[in-house]
């Protein structure tokens, strides 16, 4: 057989490598466990705020009135982007609506929505400025809600701010201010 064969013993022999990591200074293994701990923190803290629904939605109203006409508007304070954002106005009058109900609102605060539909349909829309101008057809009763159905969309920026106004011929001219933020 001779140098053909290999007996194994013309090889060479190799050292054994460890397995076991190489001894850590204390003071290194305490900075990675106060690291951990307040990673672990921070994460805490951020499930009891959305517990707490401090990160979540949280809505408003803005209320005006005068001449037995109230106009209230709920509004999402805070929202956060792709969340359904409601948008309420409603409008009492102690005596009844005469005609058509006209609406301004600020038009570049409706286009920071994924817009779906207004409740009821508006008979008529359109944009004067910076205003979007909608008419609603004499409402039954003393009572004319408004439903906006959107979402907040992802460029909304931070926040918005909005003038909604009762802008009737025969009604008194209310009108409120609000501003919904919209956290990341």
């Amino acid at each position: 057989m001779g140098a053909q064969g290999g007996s194994g013993a013309d090889r060479p022999r190799t050292e054994s490598a460890s397995t076991r990591p190489d001894a850590e200074p204390i003071e290194r293994l305490r900075r990675h466990r106060s690291a951990r701990r307040a990673g672990l923190a921070t994460i805490g803290l951020f499930v009891l705020l959305g517990l707490s629904s401090l990160l979540g939605m949280r809505t408003g109203t803005a209320r005006a009135s005068g001449d037995g006409v109230e106009m209230a508007v709920t509004y999402a304070q805070v929202t956060r982007s792709g969340l359904a954002t409601p948008w309420t106005v409603e409008i009492r009058s102690s005596d009844g609506f005469d005609g058509p109900i006209t609406l301004t609102t600020s038009a570049p605060y409706f286009e920071r929505f994924d817009f779906n539909q207004w409740y009821p349909e508006p008979s008529a829309t359109t944009v004067r400025g910076e205003q979007l101008v909608l008419t609603f057809d004499r409402p039954e009763g003393d009572v004319l809600r408004v439903r906006f159905d959107g979402r907040a969309s992802p460029t909304f920026g931070l926040g918005s701010d909005a003038r909604t106004t009762l802008d009737t011929e025969g009604m008194p001219g209310l009108s409120v201010e609000y501003r919904t933020v919209v956290m990341p």
